[in-house]
Order: structure tokens, then C-alpha cells, then sequence
């Protein structure tokens, strides 16, 4: 059975799903833990994450040499990740169709994200499109053709830009089924990413863009205090309308 495409008009459209999708997910999806974990491991985007950060791991782990500036590379990553998922949201999920010339310019990824903004409880679209993964393992070829002196340092930052990627699609599947971590040294932490990523779908998609961390919001001024900001009325469709 093929997957669902994010332009077909057979897919239930913005006004439809709207009616029928309150800001609590409904409870067909995973309600505990076990469940939760099993499901998101049947995903296609978290497994192929995962393969590539099990090879590219156990890869740098067989070159050795460690040395300061890994743990250097691997905190820059962390720092910069967080600006990472907010240019990418708003640029490239966000992207609105434009034209040029009287031609449409748009892209497959905005439209699946239009469609997850559309059917939100749908986790066919909460995951990384597989389309985007076929450009994975062609850019770090070329990254560590170019780079091959230094391939245990970009493997270091391959490998820590995956995990966090990894942990990105966590926390983006947990802001779309009713179960949360509730322990005492994450618990509040997801709970916070779920609650604002629930904002951004539910009050208004203009802000709170961070999905797995909070910084890029802080740092843009786009995580305001939700009881002073307006419903946006465009969460469903973002303001794009036939």
C-alpha cells in the first residue's frame, strides 16, 4: 500500500480536519509508554536516523584519536541546533507559495507540512518526509569526500547532528499522542515542548517554532506568553487558501 501524498486531493482538506481536531489528540493513539516507544519505532524517518547514527558512531569510535576539539565540534552542534529547527520551520516548512513569471513556485516539503498543520493527529505527517532522507547520505558523502583529512572530526559532527536529530522526531511525536515522560528529571522538560508546540498549532503557527528546544525562540523574540497572544484563525491551512 502506498504512502499518502501531501498534494493529494483525495487527503481530507484543511476545513474538514479542522472540525474534528481539538487540541487534545484523540485517544486511538499511544497512551503509555510502551506503546508510545513501539510506535515510534515502527516510523521509517526514526529508524533510518537511528541506522545512520549507529554507523557513523561506531565508525568515528574505530578511528580513536579523540581530542578536545571533538567535544568542541559536538558542543557547537548542540548550541546551533537550536536556531537550526527554527530557520528551517519558518523558512522551509513555512515556505508560501509564491509567483513568478505567473508560474507557482513551491515544494513537496512545505506541502507535507501543510498537511500535517491540516490533519495534526495524523502521524503519517509528524516525521521527517522520506523524500528529505534521500539527501542524507549523499550530502555526508560529500562532506567527508571534501573534508577526508579531517573524517573523524566530520563524522564527530554527522553523528551529533543526527542524534539530535533523532531526539528532534521524539519530541515531535510526543507533542502528537496523548502520552508525556512524567519523571521528575525530564518530565517538565517534554511537557514544556509539548505544551508550545501545541501552541504553535492550535493559538498561533507564528510563534513558538522551536520543536525539541526552546533557545531559537528565545533568542527571536517568538515564544510569547500564550494568554497575551491572539488565536490566529490560519493554525488549519496558514493562511493559504485555493
Amino acid at each position: 500500500m502506498s504512502a499518502p501524498r501531501a498534494d493529494d486531493r483525495r487527503m481530507p482538506g484543511a476545513e474538514e480536519t479542522a472540525r474534528r481536531n481539538p487540541m487534545r489528540p484523540p485517544d486511538t493513539l499511544p497512551r503509555d509508554r510502551s506503546s508510545a516507544v513501539r510506535a515510534f519505532c515502527a516510523h521509517t524517518s526514526p529508524q533510518l536516523i537511528a541506522g545512520l547514527v549507529l554507523a557513523f558512531g561506531l565508525w568515528r569510535l574505530a578511528l580513536g584519536g579523540w581530542s578536545w576539539i571533538d567535544a568542541a565540534i559536538a558542543l557547537a552542534i548542540l548550541a546551533y541546533f537550536p536556531v537550526n529547527e527554527w530557520l528551517i520551520h519558518v523558512f522551509m516548512l513555512h515556505w508560501k507559495p509564491r509567483k513568478l513569471f505567473g508560474r507557482t513556485i513551491d515544494f513537496y516539503l512545505p506541502k507535507t507540512h501543510r498537511r500535517h498543520h491540516a490533519d495534526p493527529w495524523n502521524l503519517h505527517w509528524v516525521f521527517v518526509p522520506r523524500h528529505v532522507h534521500l539527501w542524507v547520505a549523499p550530502t555526508i558523502a560529500v562532506l567527508l569526500a571534501l573534508l577526508w583529512p579531517w573524517k573523524a572530526w566530520v563524522l564527530t559532527a554527522v553523528t551529533t547532528y543526527l542524534l539530535l536529530g533523532l531526539h528532534y522526531e521524539w519530541v515531535h511525536f510526543l507533542a502528537h499522542i496523548p502520552w508525556c515522560p512524567q519523571n521528575r528529571v525530564l518530565g517538565p522538560y517534554y511537557q514544556r515542548r509539548v505544551r508550545e508546540h501545541r501552541y504553535h498549532h492550535f493559538r498561533n503557527e507564528n510563534y513558538w517554532w522551536g520543536v525539541s528546544m526552546g533557545l531559537g525562540d528565545r533568542l527571536f523574540g517568538t515564544a510569547p506568553k500564550v494568554d497575551e497572544t491572539a488565536r490566529s484563525g490560519s493554525t488549519v491551512d496558514l493562511g493559504i487558501r485555493p
